[in-house]
């Protein structure tokens, strides 16, 4: 008795996770699933996919590229194609099947595990330059309220009480003295200090003591707290220098003061080529103001004001003639007096006015390049926090720290921790901790600061270098852009186009910067841009139905998502790297890892199902073909580029064989008016259609035993399964 092609149909769809279970029992499926899953990370090179023929021949059926096997030449170019240049090989091909295949594999982007990524490199020094430009203005109005108010003590009976008692003057102190958290010190304390009550040996409460206890006059006869331009100017740049307050107008004026101060006080009566270039500050203004090279050209200029015939040939013209014109402008005389001209002093003042923030961005610029240069050699945690290294010269820059750790200063600066609140064993147990695991040693410490250490490098438990954890893929991220792209329809205006190019941006910002499952849950920009782009019909899932389904076990049938009436939902979790603990996935650096082996197995089961249907039903075959592959049509055209698909639509809805002869815009509107392609991601809708055409192909085609519908399978660009699940 022959089963109709509707009853097959039903046999194998009433419990489609159950049919695939029985089917994944299968000795000889069972085989070769076990011999892919267990091989398929070791593979660590295109040729060596290729010639491994079960892995090989695995996955080109499961992609239903079966009939290109023997085609390696033409695959090897798909297999090394970057995606995300339109204008590689795979993208350059009509066919989608190529597309999903490359982008199943990391062979077109494979590298050796690194410290940082490209990505997290810009991340990095983004946050750094933007950590000195956010300090800035909060220094400044701290600052702006010390100088105001710190004249008021001259005057005061009790000078060290009120000024402790101030902990906007206080703080200001304590921070130029050299300490990181001056709320961590109680004013009784400090003041025990001034007053000598008692004695601490630590550099920064020796250098407290000595900033606050000096007269106008430098004298230390007792503890005083009259502070003069000079003593307050000194202050004002020790706090700007430890917390990067050098683009402020404040921070401006305070070198401006202490210009003056150099040239007019009564309290500096020696004005000499040698007092002013001894001076790191006073040369540091001249020479911005003079546009040069503060970072190489502070010992050459020296020697140049004290003796002109002393600079190598190695100088430049053009610095030699900034040299000269600092010379003429400070009045330099044969004695070694300085005596400037009556506009030498605001020539210099209006000059650094003219340069002050682009020397102090070229010294941003210039931590970041060498920090960029000395990057490239680092393979391990300890290469990272090495004591030498070209950052070096600019230690003076720094008010305190360990100077002799370059690298690891400018990251931990960029990520808001200062050197000298933490140490290095601490340092060491974050970059080898895992932010991604909820119950790893940088999670339980709760510091946003830590996390965005551990993340910014890819070091494993050991200190040595690993793959980058992602919480989705490059080739998922530019897989989720494409489904995006394309719920928009075709023929988009610009205003269209604009908005996906933002919003797809944004999703990508998101995704790359996201650090655990935390991240992404409460981006929600971000969720909603996945849902849409899987086509998840419930965009208003809860945080935890969400956490549920992104840490889903999909290799499980019976998981989360998997039992999800919304078959898209599957996909969608598919697309991340979570943990069913909430982790983030490691990238091995094989041929494919994660969610791309388990969406390449499903898809094997699937293929093989539609063969062995097809082995006593071809009907039946081509309807769990229909029923995979319709609810990714976005147009009446996805049908006419598949015959398969051609041919049940063409039977279901009763049109002519003939009409393949006609214009492919009269086809397309001809299925147009009789369908709407939307309806095939509806459920219901996509099987009322199927059951439609199973009972129409029976009436056509009595005799099945004999019909040819098989060929519809054997080749062409068309013939293949398009989809992940």
């Amino acid at each position: 008795m022959v089963i109709s092609t509707l009853l097959n149909y039903r046999l194998y769809t009433n419990n489609m996770a159950q049919t695939l279970e029985r089917l994944s029992s299968q000795e000889q499926v069972k085989r070769d699933k076990s011999y892919y899953d267990e091989n398929i990370g070791k593979v660590t090179s295109v040729d060596q996919f290729l010639g491994d023929y079960k892995l090989y021949s695995y996955a080109m059926k499961a992609y239903g590229l079966e009939d290109q096997i023997s085609a390696k030449g033409m695959i090897r170019k798909v297999l090394q194609s970057d995606l995300t240049d339109s204008s590689s090989y795979a993208n350059k091909l009509a066919d989608q099947r190529y597309r999903d295949f490359a982008s199943a594999f990391s062979f077109g982007s494979s590298k050796a595990p690194t410290a940082q990524s490209s990505a997290q490199t810009e991340r990095l020094t983004e946050a750094y330059a933007e950590r000195v430009d956010t300090s800035a203005p909060i220094a400044a109005k701290a600052t702006s309220y010390y100088s105001d108010h710190i004249g008021a003590l001259s005057t005061s009976a009790d000078p060290i009480g009120d000024f402790v008692a101030d902990r906007g003057l206080l703080n200001v102190g304590l921070r130029a003295a050299g300490f990181t958290d001056p709320s961590a010190i109680s004013s009784d304390y400090a003041k025990s200090i001034l007053n000598g009550s008692v004695q601490n040996g630590d550099a920064a409460w020796a250098t407290f003591r000595t900033l606050f206890s000096q007269l106008p006059d430098g004298s230390t006869r007792r503890i005083f707290l009259g502070q003069g331009e000079k003593e307050t100017s000194d202050v004002i740049y020790r706090y700007n220098l430890a917390t990067g307050n050098a683009t402020s107008p404040q921070a401006k004026q305070a070198e401006v003061d202490y210009l003056n101060y150099f040239f007019t006080s009564p309290f500096n009566p020696t004005r000499t080529v040698s007092s002013f270039t001894s001076d790191e500050r006073l040369m540091k203004f001249a020479l911005t103001a003079m546009g040069s090279d503060i970072v190489y050209s502070a010992s050459a200029a020296a020697s140049y004001l004290q003796d002109p015939s002393s600079i190598p040939s190695t100088v430049s013209n053009v610095e030699k003639a900034r040299f000269q014109a600092l010379h003429d402008t400070l009045g330099v005389q044969s004695n070694g007096v300085l005596s400037p001209p009556s506009d030498g002093l605001d020539k210099l003042i209006s000059g650094y006015s003219d340069n002050y923030k682009t020397a102090f961005n070229k010294s941003v610029n210039f931590d970041t390049t060498e920090f960029r240069a000395l990057l490239a050699d680092v393979r391990s945690v300890s290469d990272l926090m090495a004591t030498s290294g070209a950052l070096q010269g600019k230690a003076e820059e720094t008010s305190n720290g360990d100077r002799n750790r370059p690298m690891l200063n400018y990251v931990l600066k960029a990520v808001g921790i200062d050197p000298n609140t933490v140490s290095f064993t601490k340092i060491r147990a974050v970059l080898t901790s895992d932010p991604t695991d909820p119950n790893s040693y940088v999670s339980k410490l709760k510091d946003e600061r830590y996390t965005q250490l551990a993340a910014a490098f890819n070091f494993d438990e050991n200190g040595k270098l690993r793959p980058e954890r992602l919480i989705q893929s490059t080739s998922d991220q530019t897989r989720t852009g494409t489904l995006y792209a394309a719920t928009f329809g075709k023929d988009l205006n610009e205003a269209a186009k604009a908005q996906i190019k933002a919003d797809t941006k944004t999703y990508l910002a998101a995704v790359g910067s996201a650090v655990s499952l935390n991240d992404l849950l409460g981006d929600k920009k971000a969720i909603q841009y996945a849902l849409t782009a899987y086509g998840v019909k419930n965009k208003d899932l809860s945080k935890d139905e969400l956490r549920k389904i992104l840490t889903s076990d999909l290799a499980d049938p019976k998981s989360y998502a998997n039992t999800q009436t919304d078959k898209a939902i599957a996909k969608f979790a598919a697309a991340f790297n979570f943990e069913t603990d909430g982790s983030v996935r490691a990238t091995d650096t094989g041929g494919q890892q994660g969610a791309d082996r388990l969406a390449t197995d499903k898809l094997y089961l699937l293929q093989t199902l539609e063969e062995q249907a097809g082995e006593t039903s071809e009907g039946t075959r081509l309807a769990l073909y229909f029923l995979r592959k319709a609810p990714a049509l976005t147009s009446a055209y996805g049908i006419l580029a598949d015959k398969a698909l051609y041919q049940v639509v063409r039977t279901a809805l009763g049109l002519p064989d003939g009409m393949v002869a006609m214009d492919t815009d009269k086809q397309a509107a001809m299925i147009q008016r009789k369908l709407d392609v939307k309806d095939f991601t509806d459920e219901k809708k996509l099987d009322k259609f199927v059951s439609r055409f199973a009972g129409m192909y029976d009436v056509a085609n009595q005799d099945s035993s004999s019909n040819p519908v098989v060929q519809l399978f054997g080749g062409g660009s068309g013939s293949g399964i398009l989809g992940i699940f």
